[in-house]
């Protein structure tokens, strides 16, 4: 990148500060991600408003800042009475040099709210302060790609898909914590030890920590690697692994991870708050389903469970026909209920799109029939939403009746 030259002068007249940018670049706005500011605040009514106030450059050479954070809820009352409750809070936070939020905290009060504030690096990166909006020039920033995914495993099975029989492999990792929000992609590689089988790859979009290969050869020793891409670049490869496919009836073989526990079904609802319309509104998610027909080493047969999403940015009707190579949902929590009873309980991360075009039901398990294990799970995924051929549309009497409910289905799910 080029360095830029910058000069501020005072305005006299105006009495205002005047700011100069990279000649030919645009200043990035600097916002807490709206998921992040409803994990703290806990409600999003139409929006969460933020006041953003650059403090300086973080330990770590970031960008920093303190961010202000409210949204009004309202709700109606007796006799036609109307009441808005305020939510607010403070939390400061840093950013990636492509203005992505990359770690934050709630503070416990008020920060500064210094209006003209402006510092710069010693690789010419910049912040500012404009009002109660902050912003980056880059010049040549220290861009580190994230750290090596780590606890790799493997296992292979033998899948039988309609009429197709084949070896199919699963691989599971975990990001590194500090930039897992912020992974756009994940690269798997199996290659064969000795010469002879072609190596296999695949890659798995936003925050996936499993992927499948297929179909894997028989009787063959891969050494399997993971890397991890996000805007400031790809890690290194994970520590390898190796493991030992079974023979084609899926016997033998060895190495990686056991066998994984494998549900044949998997179907639920889902609920959206304050539901999809044309007007853009982040989304809460209230998942519910339930797991049949589990077979493998752990002992539930099945389980019930209940997550909360919430999308990553503000949605209308047109998301329910998109999908997104990228995340469009966090996870918020998730509970599994596994019978028969005393098999306990599992917590994690869910995610899956907010989309009638299709996606990937994945996420997390631990605890439960899973202790002292990270599970990964991962399936095709199939949703149908009440009303959404006409979301967004009037009724004949002109009112416009949200998207709010929705039922789905995936194919087996794999744990493991």
């Amino acid at each position: 990148m080029t360095r830029r030259i910058t000069s501020c002068a005072i305005a006299a007249a105006l009495g205002s500060l005047c700011l100069a940018s990279a000649a030919g670049a645009t200043p990035t706005q600097l916002l807490l991600s709206q998921s992040a500011a409803f994990s703290l605040l806990g409600h999003s009514c139409g929006g969460i408003q933020e006041r953003v106030y650059a403090t300086g450059f973080a330990a770590d050479g970031y960008p920093a800042g303190d961010v202000y954070m409210q949204t009004r809820c309202g709700g109606s009352g007796r006799g036609g009475g109307y009441k808005t409750t305020t939510y607010s809070a403070w939390a400061n936070a840093t950013w990636s040099w492509f203005g992505e939020t990359r770690s934050f905290a709630k503070l416990e009060g008020a920060a500064e709210e210094n209006t003209t504030f402006s510092a710069e690096d010693s690789h010419g990166d910049r912040i500012y302060n404009s009002g109660t909006a902050a912003y980056l020039e880059t010049g040549e920033p220290p861009l580190q790609p994230p750290a090596a995914p780590t606890g790799t495993s493997a296992s292979v099975s033998l899948y039988e898909g309609g009429e197709s029989e084949y070896l199919r492999m699963q691989v599971s990792w975990t990001p590194d914590p500090e930039t897992a929000a912020l992974i756009s992609s994940s690269t798997v590689t199996a290659m064969p030890v000795a010469a002879g089988p072609p190596t296999l790859s695949t890659s798995v979009s936003g925050s996936s920590t499993s992927a499948f290969l297929a179909p894997v050869a028989p009787n063959t020793t891969y050494r399997v690697t993971v890397t991890s891409t996000d805007a400031e670049g790809t890690s290194q490869e994970s520590s390898p692994i190796e493991i030992t496919t079974p023979n084609e009836d899926g016997v033998g073989g060895g190495g990686g991870t056991g066998a994984a526990e494998i549900c044949e079904q998997n179907s639920g609802s889902i609920k959206l708050t304050p539901g999809l319309t044309e007007t853009p509104h982040v989304q809460e998610i209230a998942v519910k389903g339930g797991l049949k027909l589990c077979d493998g080493p752990a002992e539930p047969a099945e389980a019930t469970y209940a997550a909360h999403l919430l999308t990553t940015e503000e949605v209308t009707c047109s998301t329910l026909d998109s999908l997104s190579a990228e995340p469009t949902t966090s996870a918020v929590s998730f509970l599994v209920k596994w019978l028969p009873l005393g098999s306990g309980k599992s917590v994690g991360q869910l995610l899956l799109p907010l989309s009638e075009a299709g996606g990937s039901f994945q996420g997390t398990l631990e605890g439960g029939p899973f202790a002292g294990s990270h599970a990964v799970f991962a399936s095709s995924l199939w949703e149908s939403f009440k009303g959404a051929a006409t979301c967004g549309v009037p009724s004949p009497k002109g009112v416009v009746k949200p998207v709010k409910s929705g039922t789905f289905a995936t194919s087996a799910v794999e744990i493991g």
